[in-house]
């Protein structure tokens, strides 16, 4: 389906549904252990501020460990989810693709310029809370950018993530807002709505989201780009 600048968010979860249950297992395998990532490295830093059981030193070490552990290993999952959820709207990717970020010679390139991404956002939300927030939806598409490119140098990648995101930012909130229903029932049912669906079910719609936005910006920056293609130079 060809989309025009101004998506349709229930469009964009009708391709999304169609790709997540075509892979259905795998998906719902890759988003049960980014969850379990996610988890972990919050856990870990949930655990640094409790004074009771631990002294001020253990605290340091925890936590620069959390942030290793981030920066190294979870930052570099993430961009290989992304990658598996952009080749599964065409086919059934495995779940390999989910250590893509690891392979080559481009990890200490995904590493870099996600670390970047983080303090950037960072330092921005230190300002403000609001220019925060916008900052993050301005690099929302950093992981999806490098899960094509893994090479791109850290500028290009801000600089398209910010040209895919411009007038967008808004209509993405409200996409994610939209799933707050389905996180309310994962929570009621004790995690196993998020495990089984809504967690793959919204990895997977944020996926379309990029390929539309990269579609747009590729046919804008080449008119005779073919929307069918793969977004691997961007």
């Amino acid at each position: 389906m060809e989309y025009g600048p101004n998506w349709n968010r229930a469009q964009l979860k009708i391709d999304a549904k169609a790709a997540f249950k075509r892979n259905y297992g795998t998906c719902v395998l890759v988003g049960v252990i980014l969850s379990l990532l996610s988890g972990a490295v919050s856990i870990v830093q949930q655990r640094q501020t409790d004074q009771y059981y631990i002294q001020w030193g253990a605290v340091i070490s925890i936590s620069l460990i959390a942030l290793l552990v981030e920066i190294l290993v979870w930052n570099v999952f993430a961009v290989g989810g992304c990658r598996f959820f952009v080749e599964n709207r065409d086919y059934s990717a495995p779940a390999s693709k989910l250590l893509f970020g690891f392979q080559g010679s481009h990890y200490g390139n995904v590493v870099w310029v996600m670390f970047l991404m983080g303090l950037k956002i960072f330092l921005w939300t230190l300002l403000l809370i609001i220019p925060g927030i916008i900052k993050a939806y301005e690099y929302m598409m950093v992981p999806y950018i490098l899960a094509e490119q893994p090479d791109i140098n850290q500028a290009d990648a801000f600089a398209i993530s910010r040209q895919l995101m411009m007038n967008q930012k808004f209509d993405a909130f409200v996409l994610q807002l939209s799933f707050i229903g389905w996180y309310l029932l994962a929570a009621c049912t004790c995690g196993i709505v998020g495990i089984f669906w809504s967690v793959p079910y919204y990895h997977a719609t944020e996926a379309e989201l990029y390929a539309v936005l990269r579609n747009d910006w590729l046919q804008k920056q080449n008119p005779g780009y073919d929307q069918g293609s793969q977004g691997e130079n961007l």
